[in-house]
């Protein structure tokens, strides 16, 4: 019992962190490769510019990935993030153009995105409905909103508050990424410095055992459905920094890059393992491999493919990763 409380308490065991080591390391390198790869195809690619453009292109994914990983380290997934982002972009939207203050459009933004993770959390974690099926249904939901909200028109706006953390960059440095950069930080600490952290993974190693050694498995997840709401929030904030107005088709298939990124960071599909590290290097690389097919003249549709194909291949390679160490 004290080695099984021990495994919990931990995260992961020792051989699961080193061969999450040896991911990093094989993510470093596919970087590495990428990086080059493509600054020969295209001269412009290590250029300050196209830098500053890969780093904002990607600021909303890194949020939105790291919500994502405390999800799937629960063995759960959110389909509704994209949506969510358009919806709480939406409600932030409408609340700065009817009162004109900043400061109340990120409130209810953050707010909106907060409800609708705390939906998915409580059909969840209370109900223990399947995490599919709870948020492909808000998916539908919050997309739907978003379009009544914006009777399917985009609203432009022209505050400058409300834009800063989104368009205003420092020399070819968005301001957007040292502010992701603390709200990794901080959910580091989040994850491995406090005991939500650590019933986090207790969760998604095994719910049964942690309700057994006096967690609540099932206020976890909601908590970490509503974690995943707020950075859709923040990330719908962002988005209008981006593009200096909302629109009702904001964050479409976000949920399909965030979940790619995060198991191709080492995160599994099936819960209790994985790092924000990795999460992060992997929508670095999968960043670097849009911006790089971009920059190529890549067709678009070539480009749906490739993603797919990345999909497909991590899980996959989860899969198989899995199926050996139950063997």
């Amino acid at each position: 019992m004290m080695t099984s409380t021990a495994t919990l308490a931990s995260g992961t065991p020792k051989k699961a962190i080193d061969s999450l080591m040896l991911r990093y390391l094989v993510l470093i390198g596919l970087i590495v490769i990428a990086s080059v790869g493509f600054s020969i195809a295209n001269e412009n690619f290590y250029s300050l510019t196209n830098i500053g453009i890969l780093l904002r292109s990607i600021a909303v994914l890194f949020l939105l990935a790291m919500g994502m990983t405390f999800i799937m380290l629960t063995g759960g997934i959110d389909l509704s993030i994209g949506s969510n982002v358009a919806f709480s972009g939406a409600v932030g939207v409408l609340t700065l153009v009817t009162t004109g203050s900043a400061a109340l459009g990120f409130a209810t933004s953050i707010l909106a995105g907060m409800l609708i993770g705390g939906i998915n959390g409580f059909f969840i974690g209370r109900l223990k409905l399947s995490p599919f099926m709870v948020s492909l249904a808000t998916y539908a939901l919050a997309r739907g909103l978003a379009l009544v909200l914006y009777d399917a028109n985009s609203i432009n706006v022209d505050n400058a508050a409300f834009l800063w953390l989104g368009g205003v960059s420092w020399g070819n440095m968005p301001v957007v990424i040292p502010f992701v950069a603390l709200v990794f930080i901080a959910l580091s600490v989040l994850l491995y410095q406090t005991p939500f952290g650590r019933d986090v993974y207790a969760a998604g190693a095994n719910a049964n055992t942690a309700f057994v050694l006096g967690r609540r498995p099932e206020r976890t997840l909601v908590w970490v459905y509503v974690l995943s709401g707020a950075l859709a929030g923040l990330s719908a904030i962002i988005t209008v920094g981006r593009v200096s107005s909302g629109q009702p088709w904001a964050g479409l298939y976000l949920e399909f890059d965030a979940i790619t990124a995060v198991i191709l960071g080492g995160t599994s599909l099936f819960g209790g393992r994985g790092k924000l590290l990795g999460t992060i290097l992997g929508v670095l690389l999968y960043g670097i491999i849009i911006n790089g097919l971009v920059l190529t003249g890549t067709n678009p549709y070539l480009q749906s493919l490739i993603k797919g194909l990345i999909l497909l291949g991590v899980v996959l390679l989860d899969t198989l990763t899995q199926k050996g160490k139950a063997a």
